[in-house]
Formats: C-alpha cells, sequence, structure tokens
C-alpha cells in the first residue's frame, strides 16, 4: 500500500480532481463570455461549492499554472490531461525552488503537502483505526419517468479524502484480485500480458473472431435488475474473505490488512435503507438539490419476495454507485459466476462487462444451458435478474420493436430474418450492434442520446442569451459578442464534443484526437448503416448550428478585431471535422 499512497499518486490524483473541475467550470466561462445576461454575467463561488473551493485553496490559481512545452503537449490528448499535466507541474517546479532556496513555500504549496502528508499518515500508519471513511452526499441523476414520476438513480458524492482513499485503495485490489479473475470478464481490470488494460472494445473484437470461427451460433443475454443497489454486505464480505484465502494459497502473497480496513469501512458507509430510501419522503432534499419532486426507484418487495419476507431489514443493502471501490465490487461478486459459467460442457463463449453478458453457442440446448447456470449463480449471490423472454417471429414489425425493449433473451439464432421469422439479425454489446455478416453500428438508442446532447448544448447558449422559451427573442443587450463569434465558439464546441480536438493537418489521424464520441466507438467498420448513421449526426449537428444563427441573426454588435481575427468569421468547417471523418479515414 505505500507504493500506491506515495505523495506523487496522491498529488496527481488531486491534480485529475482538479482539472476536471476546471473543465465543468468551463462551460460556465464560455456562456458569460458571450453573453450580457444576468443570468449568466456572474460566475459566484458559493459556499455550497466547497469541494471546489478546497480544490482552489490546494493549487495555484489558473492563471499561474505553466505553460507546457510543445513535446509534453503532444502527450495529452485532450484538455483535461493537459490542464492535470500543468498543474502537476505546478507542484514539481514550486517543490523545486523551495528546495534550492529560490522562493518561500507559497499558502497553497503548504495547503496540499498538509493535506497529502495527513491522509498518508491515516492511511499508512500502524493506527487501523485512523482509517475514516465518510458518509456520502446522494446526487439525484434522471434515470426516467415512470406514471408520471421522475425516477433518479442515486451517485454517491464523497469528500476529497475518502474519495482519495477509496479510489487508490480500489487500484490496490485490483491489482491484487486480478491473477484470480476470469479472462472472460473486462471491465475494471489490471493490464494484460500484452501491457494494455481491457476496455468494451476488446469485447466487441472477441465475439468478431468467435463469428468468425463458428458461423451458425445461439445467442443469449441476461441483465441483472439494480445491480448496485441490491448487493448484500455481508455476502459480499464472506467472498472477499474467501478469495483472499484462495489467492494467499496459491500466490503465498499476504494482503495489505489496511486494504481489509478501507473496504470494510467502505461497505459501512453507505446501505440503499438507511442513505437513499429516506430522500423519498423529503420534500426538502429535492428543493435543496433543485430537483424536481421524484424518488429513488428500488426492488424491496422483489428482494423480500425471493429472499425471505424480512430479507432488507435483516441485511445491509446496496454499494455506492460512482465510487472507485464499487466498481472492483462487480469482478468481486460475480467471479464465482464467471467460474461455474465457463465450466458448463460443451463449454459455451461467455463474456462480461461489469454487469452485462452475453453467451454463444452453436448448440442451442448447450447455449439454454449455460444460460441457466447463470441464473443460478446469480440467485445464490442473492441479486435479481431480468426474466428471460423467447423471441417470436422477430419479422414483424412490432416484435421487432419488442425484442430490443426486452433487457433479458433466451436463445436465439443469430441469422438471416428472412431465412426464418425467428433469426435476429444483430446483437447489442456494450453500445455496438453487430449483425450476421460480422458489420457493426452504433446502438439506437445511443444516436437519439448523441442528439440530445447536441441539441442540448445549442439550448445553453440560447438560454445564456435570453431565450428560455420559444416566444422570446434574443435581444442585442444580451449578447457580449457579435452572431458569428457565438456561432463559431458553439460550432467549436460541438466539434470537440463529437470528434475531439481536429486539426486540419491531423484529421486524417481520427483514432488520436482524445476524448471525445466517435472515439468512443472506435471498432466502427465502413458499411452502409454505420455511414448513415455518422452522417445522419452531421446532419443534425448543422440543424442545430442552422438554429442559433436564425436566433442570433438580429445581434448587431461590432467585432473587436483584436480578439477576433477577422478569418475566423469566415472559416469552413468541413468534412475533416465530421463524425463521418472517422470512418473516412479509419
Amino acid at each position: 500500500m505505500e507504493v500506491y499512497f506515495s505523495e506523487e499518486n496522491v498529488i496527481k490524483l488531486l491534480c485529475k480532481y482538479r482539472a476536471n473541475a476546471a473543465n465543468k467550470r468551463h462551460e460556465s466561462h464560455m456562456m458569460r463570455n458571450i453573453s450580457l445576461h444576468p443570468s449568466t454575467n456572474r460566475i459566484n463561488i458559493t459556499d455550497k461549492l466547497t469541494s471546489f473551493k478546497f480544490l482552489q485553496s490546494i493549487f495555484p490559481t489558473r492563471r499561474n499554472w505553466p505553460k507546457l512545452k510543445q513535446s509534453e503537449r503532444k502527450i495529452c490528448r485532450d484538455a483535461i490531461s493537459t490542464n492535470k499535466r500543468r498543474l502537476y507541474k505546478s507542484y514539481e517546479l514550486t517543490k523545486l525552488n523551495i528546495g534550492t532556496g529560490k522562493t518561500e513555500a507559497p499558502t497553497w504549496y503548504n495547503n496540499l503537502i498538509s493535506f497529502v502528508n495527513k491522509l498518508r499518515k491515516d492511511v499508512l500508519s500502524g493506527d487501523l483505526n485512523s482509517i475514516e471513511i465518510g458518509v456520502p452526499n446522494i446526487k439525484g441523476l434522471k434515470k426516467e419517468e415512470k406514471n408520471n414520476k421522475i425516477i433518479y438513480r442515486p451517485i454517491a458524492l464523497y469528500d476529497f479524502s475518502s474519495k482519495i482513499i477509496c479510489s487508490i485503495t480500489a487500484r490496490y485490489l485490483t491489482h491484487y484480485f486480478d491473477s484470480i479473475f476470469h479472462g472472460c470478464s473486462y471491465a475494471f481490470r489490471g493490464k494484460n500480458s500484452l501491457n494494455q488494460i481491457p476496455n468494451h472494445h476488446d469485447c466487441i473484437d472477441a465475439i468478431a473472431k468467435y463469428r468468425n470461427q463458428n458461423k451458425n451460433l445461439w445467442v443469449a443475454e441476461c441483465d441483472i435488475q439494480k445491480f448496485f443497489d441490491t448487493v448484500q454486505h455481508d455476502h459480499l464480505l464472506d467472498i472477499f474473505k474467501k478469495l483472499i484465502q484462495e489467492i494467499q494459497d496459491k500466490t503465498l502473497k499476504a494482503i495489505d490488512p489496511r486494504a481489509i480496513v478501507v473496504f470494510e469501512k467502505f461497505l459501512g458507509s453507505f446501505c440503499f435503507q438507511e442513505n437513499v430510501i429516506p430522500l423519498n419522503h423529503n420534500d426538502k432534499y429535492f428543493t435543496t438539490n433543485n430537483l424536481p419532486k421524484g424518488e429513488f426507484g428500488w426492488v424491496e418487495e422483489e428482494l423480500n419476495t425471493k429472499f425471505g419476507t424480512d430479507y432488507c431489514k435483516k441485511f445491509r443493502i446496496g454499494v455506492p454507485q460512482g465510487n472507485a471501490i464499487s466498481c472492483f465490487v462487480s469482478n468481486l461478486i460475480l467471479h464465482e459466476v464467471d467460474k461455474a459459467v465457463l465450466e458448463v460442457t460443451p463449454v459455451p463463449f461467455y463474456i462480461r462487462y461489469c454487469d452485462d453478458m452475453i453467451l454463444m453457442h452453436e448448440n442451442q440446448e448447450a447455449c439454454s444451458m449455460a444460460l441457466g447456470v447463470y441464473m443460478d449463480e446469480i440467485k445464490k449471490r442473492f441479486l435479481l435478474f431480468h426474466d428471460p423472454l423467447d423471441v417470436t417471429n422477430y419479422r414483424e414489425k412490432e416484435n421487432g420493436k419488442a425484442f430490443w425493449k426486452v433487457k433479458s433473451k433466451r436463445p436465439f439464432f443469430w441469422g438471416d430474418k428472412h431465412v426464418d421469422e425467428r433469426n435476429v439479425p444483430w446483437v447489442s454489446f456494450v453500445g455496438y450492434q453487430m449483425n450476421f455478416h460480422g458489420n457493426l453500428r452504433v446502438r439506437k438508442s445511443t444516436i437519439k442520446k448523441e442528439v440530445k446532447k447536441q441539441i442540448s448544448e445549442t439550448e445553453k447558449v440560447l438560454k445564456a442569451l435570453g431565450k428560455f422559451n420559444r416566444r422570446l427573442t434574443i435581444k442585442n443587450e444580451n449578447a457580449r459578442l457579435p452572431s458569428k463569434h457565438i456561432s463559431f465558439r458553439l460550432l467549436q464546441k460541438l466539434i470537440s464534443m463529437s470528434v475531439g480536438r481536429v486539426k486540419i493537418h491531423t484529421h486524417k489521424n481520427p483514432s488520436q484526437q482524445g476524448l471525445c464520441w466517435t472515439n468512443g466507438f472506435k471498432m466502427l467498420d465502413h458499411n452502409r448503416i454505420t455511414s448513415q448513421q455518422l452522417r445522419y449526426l452531421d446532419k443534425r449537428r448543422r440543424m442545430q448550428l442552422y438554429r442559433v444563427n436564425t436566433e442570433i441573426k438580429k445581434i448587431t454588435k461590432q467585432s473587436n478585431v483584436s480578439l477576433y481575427p477577422e478569418h475566423l468569421k469566415s472559416i469552413f468547417f468541413g468534412s475533416a471535422f465530421a463524425y463521418y471523418n472517422f470512418l473516412k479515414h479509419k
């Protein structure tokens, strides 16, 4: 644990948090810089922003972050990694200057070192009681609407000390347990033999290879219901201790007792019954957090029906979503499930990404048997799953639509629907869909989400300028910039969001553009359906730009040439900056 909790690792993690906070605030500054409307003209740091104020106190002000050399900038693929590197460079240069006597330690540096030293002392000292994990605040994230009621997903927000302890301990636990986890699990793993961390793209690659080797396949899926919200603490701890003993017997490598303490205190900091359910009856919570009245959905009735009338009263249930250790929990509790499925004879093709899974085999009965084993093992872990349904007449339009709404499916034949009405031409996993020819496309719901995001970004600009509903018109006095410059800034935002930080001389290397939508689907191949999807996204993006240009065309503000070069007004952004460019030059 000493290596994981080094001063360097803790400070790098803090740099990451500060860079993420800067990225979130960048959007507010963008709106302020285009608008004079009172709702956006001032960016106040209120007492509610305790996390941000803390990060400000342990790092220099943004204007004092050192610039990077060209060689350093090339390594950074996005704004967050760039800012993270600048922040760590601030720490390195300040530490060097203090050591050589060139300067005295500034206040922010003293605050940073004081915080880091205290955190490391609490974790690494011999006193295990000094390790503390605070109770998280719960943030409601809108999930869906049912019966005219908003259903929220609970996201747990820990204080920075607890957050760092959990994050670094999760890294240690991942590396310690990784040797015993099976290769069918792709999420939250350590580096493999190729020195790479598996990701969701590797899942699709594995499916494609298996498909090439076996042309006649039956496929089954089973979705766990409310996975993180239904994990039973006592059972999880039993698995945790059992696997630790197994690893120690196998490798003679003992686990650090401090990691066990952190894991136990992490579980002790949260359970669904105590931390989330009471909020459903607390109107003040929704008002304080500016949330429309709704509720956090749970499955108490289903749990009591399956595992005993007083099950939810007897046990602490649920792990917090949004915490690094929770990600590790998915592999921990499902490890024995993986093992049982892989021991089925004949051996099926089985892969899992967190709590999502897919099964394949050339024989329908073998596939069905493996699915039955998976469901039985899930029950043994005190987890729920959506009951799988049979596929009937996929060719009928309504049945085809219903197929994609069902979360768990009994074995269906992956093939041409025109040959047999029960055949299904597509399988879906981790956001991708693959047909029986091996061609890929993006899931339709994902395309819809991206279009909604384009509309959302456009709405933010219009609201910043005072257009809060369709009847209002944008007044000239609300604009800080000329109309073309406002449009130009939105275009830059939409391009960065969709295809990354593309330059005209780098557009032929789309996979090197950092965090963006297209790089989340870098396995896409050049086929008719994918081409249509990406061209559709380009079309919808142009529609939003046209919409903004129409709304702001009456703005008569004049350009400040010193700030905005004249050529920026007429620059043309073409195919090099399009979603489709990703396929064109892939």
